[in-house]
């Protein structure tokens, strides 16, 4: 339904006819595309829940004889994979996830951006942060919290100034 409805708004923005643009940079048009992915990915998304079967398992299980596929599926599908008869309390620590990916991105776009700090130190805390506290566990069982928050961190200033380096240069958008 997003999709469609950013289909739906970017179809209804002004092409600016009237100026004589080149009709690939409408306003558009971008928009409009994405809202297509968005679609044809939920799609796809929604295909793969409905057949319940991976990706890598059923192109594995398709090329075996009858008797081995059942052991190479089980075998290509991670450890991480959830189990039919998961328990309720990994469920909730599903969308205890969920919502604190939410949370970070409500406060990083609707709170702190534009309020002080410049893009780039934002960018680079919001991408730190994202990535340290669902990464935390794993370092954490490994043994690699300093190694973790290190690349973590070089990562993040990479990103950041990659982002602002194509929103101010390529897409012409000046940052906060």
């Amino acid at each position: 339904m997003f999709g469609l409805i950013v289909l739906v708004a970017s179809w209804r923005i002004d092409r600016l006819e009237s100026l004589h643009i080149n009709p690939w940079s409408i306003p558009g048009l971008l928009p409009g595309i994405v809202g297509v992915l968005i679609m044809l990915l939920a799609i796809a998304l929604a295909w793969q829940a409905r057949c319940g079967t991976a990706p890598a398992a059923s192109a594995a299980s398709a090329a075996l004889p009858a008797a081995a596929a059942g052991a190479t599926a089980a075998a290509t599908v991670p450890a991480s994979a959830p189990a039919a008869s998961e328990p309720e309390g990994s469920r909730m620590e599903e969308w205890g996830r969920t919502l604190a990916a939410a949370a970070l991105c409500v406060l990083f776009a609707g709170v702190s951006l534009g309020r002080g700090l410049p893009f780039m130190a934002e960018a680079a805390a919001f991408i730190f942060l994202f990535i340290a506290a669902f990464s935390w566990p794993q370092w954490r069982a490994e043994n690699r919290q300093l190694r973790g928050l290190a690349t973590t961190f070089v990562t993040a200033v990479v990103a950041a100034a990659c982002i602002a380096w194509l929103f101010e240069s390529v897409f012409l958008v000046r940052l906060p």
